[in-house]
């Protein structure tokens, strides 16, 4: 029983000398390989000549390459570029901008221009002013919309058993003896046939509110425009009827021109009456 646990005791520090001595050898030949490792000679390869003349194996001189420095690449060095400013023309507004903006380097940043609203000032049509008021009764009427252009010539009347009754011109338009003058206040009144006689006035039937008539003494021109048409039935009429008819060709207090036919073209019927007032009056008072 001694001598067993004797062995015990010798074997078990035998033992551990044993591994002890195993970890250092084996930590002495990893050092050893590390060492062969760094000091070690570079391999040789075969040529790719294979052998030399005398069988040996000819290694391979290793040219270290040549490498060619490339040229450094200039960072190009940014150029300030001057701003370009836009002249303003004084006649014209700078409209500002909707939104802010934050002005990059280079450009100038111009202040925002008040816009100002134009002012529209409408053009008043100019008044016409008054013809002279003439001295002597027309001598031409002018009717552009019914292509009339004829010669006025003075007319008066002839006393019947009814009455008086105004004579009528021939291959012309009458006016009335002691009928006012154009320009002056007073009913200037020219009348003539419609289906005889020269058919001066024949188309007037045709003329309508705001049509144009032109009486001219000399070279002076007279404008007016047509305000009213009358169509009064005579034939037949009594007396009295007739007469407040001729109300038409009385003198009145205010400047108009009436113009005196018969109507239709086949009977002569009834009275054609067309009253005219002077152009500037009607202008002054629109």
């Amino acid at each position: 029983m001694k001598m067993s646990l004797l062995k015990r005791r010798i074997a078990f520090p035998t033992i551990l000398i044993v591994l002890g001595i195993a970890l250092l050898t084996t930590g002495s030949i990893g050092l050893v390989r590390s060492y062969l490792d760094l000091h070690a000679p570079a391999p040789s390869f075969p040529s790719p000549m294979g052998r030399g003349e005398e069988g040996r194996v000819t290694t391979a001189t290793s040219i270290p390459p040549t490498l060619t420095p490339l040229p450094p690449t200039a960072t190009p060095t940014p150029t300030a570029v001057p701003p370009t400013l836009r002249p303003v023309s004084k006649a014209t507004s700078v409209q500002a901008p909707a939104a802010e903006f934050s002005p990059t380097p280079g450009t100038v940043s111009l202040p925002p221009t008040a816009t100002s609203s134009p002012t529209f000032t409408p053009t008043s049509t100019p008044t016409p002013s008054a013809p002279p008021a003439a001295s002597a009764p027309p001598d031409r009427i002018v009717i552009p919309n019914i292509g009339l252009d004829a010669q006025v010539v003075h007319v008066g009347w002839t006393v019947t058993d009814e009455g008086a009754a105004w004579d009528s011109a021939d291959q012309a338009a009458g006016w009335h003896q002691g009928s006012a003058y154009p320009g002056r206040v007073g009913n200037t009144v020219l009348s003539g046939h419609h289906n005889i006689k020269g058919k001066v006035f024949r188309y007037l039937i045709d003329l309508e509110p705001d049509d144009e008539v032109f009486l001219y003494v000399g070279d002076t021109a007279y404008h007016y425009v047509v305000t009213e048409k009358h169509l009064f039935e005579e034939k037949g009429k009594p007396q009295e009827v007739r007469r407040a008819n001729a109300h038409w060709i009385a003198p009145t207090d205010d400047e108009r021109l009436t113009l005196v036919t018969c109507w239709p073209y086949t009977s002569n019927t009834h009275r054609l009456i067309i009253v005219a007032k002077p152009y500037w009056k009607l202008k002054a008072k629109s």
